[in-house]
């Protein structure tokens, strides 16, 4: 029994535009070239472009092999406005992670202040109150833990070995410490917003400018007081820059659990 045919859409295909359109929409010329007579009278550069931004289109669906990969990379610094953009909406929904990786290669932390003043599983798996700071110093090599709900000492240790570095790189290249605002601090402003505080349809929603929704989004969100915040981080990084994370949210994510863990262990046996 012969196979059926798959269905396939009416009409020739023109690569410019990236339509099936009927074949007197075509000229004979056009026909073998795969370009539709409205697509004939653009510019050279016009078509190009075009065909250019259709292919990125294209990319969104099924996989990308290697010299696709490239040449995606390679139109993030077109000169042209529309497909720059293009591809890097395009290369941010086909490689989400990509931007992380990159910023990971770049970031070296310098000191990293952690305090953690919540509920938080013991080793026994039972829940317990915390109030704890901890500090780690790249230069000095210094770890410093101290229970903030008792009259006991800061208690400090020396990371000899390159293990204090080591430390450091698992928080930023495991961890990612660095994306912890924007993946557990729904609180934040900086986070993103919320779509349902604006009223979409007073006007063109087009038109609503992104520093618009975010100052309704602060409005929206109030500071934290000291009281509230459950956990906060504090990042120099040897680039000069300083992030300060804090958040409110009522329980303790797993990276932020295992980083506490990490350092506490160093101070468990003392």
């Amino acid at each position: 029994m012969p196979k059926k045919r798959k269905n396939r859409p009416h009409g020739h295909y023109c690569k410019v535009c990236g339509e099936y359109k009927a074949n007197e929409k075509f000229s004979g010329k056009g026909h073998a070239a795969h370009i539709c007579k409205a697509c004939s009278q653009l510019s050279a550069e016009e078509k190009a472009e075009r065909m250019t931004l259709h292919r990125l289109d294209n990319m969104l669906v099924g996989n990308i092999r290697r010299e696709q990969k490239k040449w995606l990379e390679n139109r993030l610094h077109d000169d042209r406005p529309e497909v720059a953009e293009t591809a890097r909406m395009v290369y941010g929904a086909c490689f989400p992670y990509a931007e992380r990786n990159e910023r990971k290669q770049r970031l070296v932390i310098n000191t990293l202040e952690f305090e953690v003043n919540t509920a938080v599983s013991d080793e026994f798996g039972d829940e317990e109150k915390v109030h704890q700071a901890f500090t780690a110093n790249r230069q000095t090599r210094a770890l410093t833990f101290r229970d903030l709900d008792s009259d006991g000492p800061e208690q400090s240790v020396t990371l000899d070995g390159g293990r204090m570095a080591k430390l450091l790189r698992w928080a930023v290249h495991t961890q990612e410490i660095f994306m912890w605002d924007e993946d557990y601090c729904s609180h934040s402003p900086s986070c993103g917003y919320d779509p349902y505080l604006v009223d979409w349809d007073d006007g063109d929603w087009e038109d609503v400018l992104f520093t618009e929704v975010m100052e309704l989004w602060e409005e929206e969100t109030p500071e934290l007081e000291p009281s509230e915040i459950t956990w906060r981080v504090q990042i120099s990084y040897s680039s000069g820059e300083q992030k300060d994370i804090l958040c409110g949210e009522d329980y303790l994510p797993d990276r932020v659990e295992e980083l506490r863990w990490r350092m506490l262990e160093y101070f468990l046996d003392k």
